[in-house]
């Protein structure tokens, strides 16, 4: 559940513990997110957090402040979409994300989905990274 703070910001119901539900995670945080509230992602992502593509290179995100430009940067992309799926395997959360335009220089797309895996520790993700289809990103989340 979604609620309302007194700067009438939402607030994920799922930072009122460190046990997370992935699929609530996920889809509270996604909510908030479309609603405009990119405030949100401040608590969402650890202080160290990274932000890795589908291929590393100097378009990563070393730490909480620039993933949080980045994603400011790109609020009208970001903005536009559905989450098609949620898999929880612990630590670890697959997220698909159907986008809802994608440029010809985007990052892969698999039939029409983004898939991202999220590193969880202590109820924030440590690590977002970009997988090119459904497969990798199932291989990478089993690595660890």
């Amino acid at each position: 559940m979604v609620t309302h703070t007194a700067a009438n910001r939402l607030v994920p119901s799922w930072r009122e513990d460190v046990t997370v539900d992935a699929e609530r995670f996920v889809r509270e945080t996604w909510l908030a997110i479309s609603s405009g509230d990119l405030s949100v992602l401040e608590s969402t992502f650890a202080p160290e957090a990274k932000w890795r593509a589908v291929e590393d290179g100097p378009w990563n995100c070393e730490d909480r402040s620039m993933i949080l430009h980045a994603m400011r940067e790109r609020a009208g992309q970001i903005l536009g979409g559905t989450i098609d799926s949620v898999v929880d395997l612990g630590e670890r959360i697959i997220v698909g994300f159907r986008p809802k335009s994608h440029g010809p220089d985007a990052w892969p797309l698999d039939d029409g989905v983004r898939y991202l895996v999220l590193t969880l520790h202590d109820g924030v993700v440590i690590e977002m990274k970009g997988c090119a289809d459904r497969q990798s990103a199932l291989q990478y989340a089993s690595n660890r």
